[in-house]
């Protein structure tokens, strides 16, 4: 969610861009366990979608994140970003496989400062977004991609490694939901003249029947962002 243009301000839509989509079901530590529930509930997104709304928990005055997530056919889903003004900075298209959810395609949106919009097609390396069979803290799903900004050519390469780290809780409107907990790796590089890289630490938690209720990325001491679901409509 959100912009990039080589400036931290803008961070936060390269991180959601490799976040958004993910899994769940029966509270057990067998290998197998069916995380499919903890996805977003595509049975339920109607031909408007669903809006989900995070707060940014560390600064209550900065804007929201906006995602609405559309059902396109029994097995794909459209999620699309918004920015401040309700403009689209973000729209991927995820389907549902046997054993997980993976990535057919993702695009950015960049505004210059003559106002012009750009559509920025994101090449997709590794598309796995969620395991539905989660195994242990060992097992690493990776979800890579890479593309050149419009303004400077600047090639980036993202890339995030998830690891299960178990069942867990969350509160929503007084109540306890059944979760699942995850922590992310990430590392990203840009290369201009020469290659530079990034690393950065977090976590995410999706919970039964709604799917990603909270994340946090470490970006580093002065930096982190921290992001829980408000509503969804």
């Amino acid at each position: 969610m959100i912009r990039y243009h080589t400036t931290l301000s803008k961070l936060c839509q390269i991180v959601m861009c490799i976040c958004i989509i993910i899994p769940a079901c029966k509270q057990s530590d067998a290998v197998d366990d069916d995380l499919s529930r903890y996805y977003f509930p595509v049975s339920a997104l109607s031909a408007q979608g669903m809006v989900y709304t995070y707060e940014n928990l560390q600064d209550s005055s900065a804007s929201p994140e906006v995602w609405r997530h559309t059902r396109k056919g029994p097995n794909r889903i459209e999620s699309i970003n918004y920015g401040f003004d309700e403009e689209i900075v973000q729209r991927q298209y995820d389907r549902i496989v046997d054993n997980g959810v993976v990535t057919d395609s993702l695009m950015l949106y960049s505004t210059n400062a003559m106002g012009q919009t750009a559509r920025i097609n994101i090449g997709i390396i590794s598309p796995h977004r969620f395991p539905f069979q989660p195994g242990d803290s060992s097992s690493v799903w990776l979800t890579k991609m890479e593309w050149w900004q419009p303004e400077d050519s600047l090639h980036i390469v993202l890339e995030r490694r998830r690891r299960f780290q178990g069942y867990t809780q969350w509160k929503m409107n007084g109540k306890k939901i059944p979760a699942v907990r995850f922590t992310t790796d990430d590392k990203f590089e840009t290369e201009a003249d020469g290659w530079t890289s990034t690393r950065w630490s977090g976590e995410e938690i999706y919970a039964q029947d709604i799917g990603l209720v909270y994340y946090k990325r470490i970006i580093s001491e002065n930096l982190v962002l921290e992001f829980g679901l408000e509503r969804r409509e």
